[in-house]
């Protein structure tokens, strides 16, 4: 908790349900990233967490519905960057989410997401509400940046 009352508020943004808002906020994203001299790997692991959750949003969560925003956040905190992205849908239960790695999902096109995130970013925690799902995402400092 020290960290969120230490933390700074880079940008809080609404966006469209639409596929471009990928882009934008990736774009966004990367240019933060950059400024604070993370490392190419790791601007690289933020720039896929990033369009990940907010692929996800708009299609899973927002199903495409142009009148339900995606709500975007960075945060810099001590360690590094905290990265919330919400949307307005219906919510989804994370357990219930199939293990890609078991034999029977390896080849199913879906049901990574959860997975690719945790992988790239150091926390990844979920909040369900009946607003939507809010997906917080840290990534901390390298002392190896480039």
């Amino acid at each position: 908790m020290a960290a969120e009352l230490n933390s700074k508020q880079l940008i809080s943004e609404k966006f469209a349900s639409i596929p471009e808002t990928v882009e934008q906020v990736e774009t966004i994203t990367d240019e933060i990233s950059r400024h604070l001299k993370f490392s190419e790997p790791d601007r690289d692991s933020i720039a896929i967490a990033i369009t990940e959750a907010v692929n996800n949003a708009i299609y899973h969560g927002n199903k495409l519905d142009e009148k339900k925003k995606v709500h975007f956040a960075i945060h810099k905190t001590a360690h590094g960057l905290r990265f919330i992205v919400g949307d307005e849908g219906s919510g989804f239960k994370p357990d219930d989410v199939p293990n890609p790695l078991e034999p029977d999902n390896l080849l199913k096109e879906n049901g990574r997401g959860i997975f690719i995130l945790k992988s790239l970013m150091d926390e990844v925690s979920f909040d369900f509400s009946p607003r939507g799902t809010t997906i917080t995402l840290v990534k901390n400092f390298n002392d190896n940046a480039d």
